[in-house]
């Protein structure tokens, strides 16, 4: 018990420096900002606390199948940090970050590529923000978000996760997954895994048509304000990243599930 509860104050406070990180490492952040940051991280931190600090899981997939959950957790900590980092270089002029990032722009700004999408839906409305700008943060956004989640989704796959399968539960893992008859399971659980892929791909091009909505509704320019054009940059790609690594799970614990049913 005591190392449950110690286990879950590191993982609420690990994700709680990367939800403010951005606001200490982009320049001139107003504190207001900051200490916005602040509250947010601590809601989060309190959720995460509660989740892994009690016996049942409730919303957390994969709670006792480690390291699927810190692969999230390290996409989001490389995009909020990374982004920063860009954002922060474009300001001060660090040439060596920016060069990098600008070299993503050649493979990722592409016809019909999710960054020109995104970039074009963003040209239907003013904005302080440069293109140049807008470009580097989404094409860097969308390199490391695509990057790790091939590379996280391929090590999953390929290595025995979940590790311990003897002792692994699915219901506990899996605890908003009930399916109408136990006998589906393994049919569910594949529909539902390549139903995830594919909201994941789709997510890169569903997500701007809320761009003009947050532009124009939710108060001042947030795609000209550094600090929140990271957070956006950040979540569009993360969606995508998070729904693709769970289908690739589920759908590995579907074929699982199949050999070890399958009478030899």
């Amino acid at each position: 018990m005591i190392t449950q509860a110690i286990g879950a104050i590191i993982r609420a406070v690990i994700l709680g420096i990367v939800i403010v990180s951005p606001a200490y490492i982009l320049p001139d952040i107003p504190n207001v900002d900051r200490e916005l940051s602040l509250i947010i991280a601590a809601i989060i931190a309190a959720f995460v606390l509660f989740e892994y600090g009690s016996k049942s899981p409730g919303f957390v997939d994969f709670r006792f199948a480690p390291p699927y959950n810190r692969f999230r957790v390290g996409i989001l900590a490389a995009l909020a940090i990374g982004l920063s980092l860009v954002g922060r270089a474009f300001v001060d002029g660090g040439n060596g970050l920016l060069e990098l990032a600008e070299r993503s722009m050649a493979y990722t700004i592409t016809p019909n590529s999710p960054v020109e999408f995104a970039l074009a839906k963003i040209a239907s409305f003013e904005t302080a923000s440069g293109e140049r700008l807008l470009a580097l943060m989404f094409s860097s956004a969308f390199a490391i978000g695509v990057g790790l989640m091939l590379s996280m989704s391929l090590l999953l796959w390929i290595f025995k996760w979940p590790f311990g399968r003897s002792e692994f539960n699915l219901w506990v893992n899996l605890p908003t997954f009930a399916p109408a008859e136990v006998a589906l399971t393994g049919r569910r659980l594949r529909r539902d895994g390549w139903l995830n892929i594919l909201l994941g791909f789709g997510m890169f091009y569903a997500v701007p048509f809320a761009f003009p909505v947050l532009q124009n509704r939710l108060g001042p320019d947030m795609f000209g304000n550094l600090h929140s054009l990271v957070w956006i940059t950040t979540v569009w790609a993360f969606l995508p990243a998070m729904l693709f690594i769970r289908g690739v799970s589920v759908i590995k614990i579907s074929r699982i599930l199949a050999k070890a049913i399958t009478p030899k």
